[in-house]
């Protein structure tokens, strides 16, 4: 690829992720150059690809340096809860560690615009009140979610005490087509078991996580979030809530999933559809890991005072991601 104007030059690390592919598709089709970096190679030619340990400071620094961006989205990290859970030390060498090499090996680039870290509302802990704002006290728990706190606070550290251009964006629940982590996020995980290439499984929910609480949001609309942090002015130097689509319970939103999929079958597969329905959902016992949190919701003004808000409602995004699971399926069905 053609380097252009290095003020269009936009670094992504976790380029290869779920949020990195949607936002890297997303600013190559803005005009800028996105170089995606990741442990994985990227396959799509309006994208350059990077291989990128975060973990090494070496490689950190080198990628950096050769890129010279105007822009840094640190999106790399372990991505989920159940992973951080399974392997605590690469979970934190990676949230942690990995962000605190970016952060030093941004300091090295001249003329960096925004240093943007994707951060998350789990930060804040157990919700206690309505909502959770941008001056909540952060009170972590969990391998996952004390990862990304560090994350936060190496963040508000440089740029307090290095004058290093930051903005962090504290996400809640994303859900989208893509998502891969169909074993542990209650959208993919739901509509992997509903569209099961076998025949649909009834989803699974934790007996003692039926009334959590979680705020969610569709894919394109963090994306919209990401670059509006990364190019305000009035974002430098600050952290935002992210502005959500909708709350739900998780019994009620696999409730919705299944009445959604149910009605998107009707006129591909009138059995699947009615399969679907009759199996419900099964509770299992347990509340999943010990660190889970009740209760989450953000009050996201503070970015809405930028002038964002989301333009795909709930039912929407879920219109879109049961239809490219359907897709999915109705292809394999004609490929067998």
């Amino acid at each position: 690829m053609q380097r252009t104007d290095s003020a269009r030059v936009a670094l992504i690390t976790g380029g290869r992720g779920f949020i990195g592919t949607h936002l890297a598709v997303g600013l190559a089709r803005q005009g800028f150059h996105v170089v995606a970096a990741d442990r994985i190679a990227w396959l799509d030619d309006r994208v350059e690809s990077a291989r990128l340990d975060v973990t090494s400071y070496a490689e950190c620094l080198d990628l950096v340096r050769a890129v010279q961006p105007h822009v840094v989205f640190h999106l790399a990290a372990f991505s989920t809860v159940d992973a951080a859970f399974s392997d605590p030390h690469a979970s934190l060498a990676t949230n942690v560690g990995g962000t605190m090499n970016m952060l030093e090996a941004a300091r090295s680039v001249r003329g960096l615009g925004r240093f943007v870290l994707a951060s998350t509302d789990k930060v804040y802990g157990e919700l206690v009140g309505d909502a959770y704002v941008e001056t909540s006290r952060l009170d972590a728990r969990g391998v996952y979610d004390v990862g990304k706190m560090a994350a936060d606070n190496l963040v508000r550290l440089y740029s307090e005490e290095f004058g290093l251009p930051v903005a962090i964006l504290r996400l809640c629940n994303v859900f989208g087509p893509g998502d891969p982590n169909t074993a542990s996020r209650i959208v993919p995980r739901t509509l992997s078991r509903i569209f099961d290439a076998a025949g649909p499984l009834p989803p699974v929910i934790y007996e003692g996580s039926m009334a959590h609480g979680r705020d969610y949001v569709y894919v394109t609309d963090v994306v919209r979030a990401l670059t509006t942090v990364a190019f305000d002015p009035r974002a430098c130097g600050e952290g935002f809530n992210m502005v959500p689509a909708a709350h739900r319970t998780t019994l009620d939103l696999v409730a919705e999933m299944i009445d959604q999929s149910g009605k998107a079958c009707e006129l591909h597969d009138r059995d699947w559809a009615d399969a679907i329905r009759k199996n419900g959902y099964e509770v299992v016992p347990g509340t999943g890991l010990p660190s889970a949190l009740e209760r989450q919701h953000c009050d996201a003004r503070k970015l809405g005072a930028l002038g964002f808000s989301t333009q795909v409602t709930m039912t929407e995004g879920l219109r879109r991601t049961i239809g490219s699971f359907l897709r999915r399926r109705l292809v394999g069905r004609r490929t067998r």
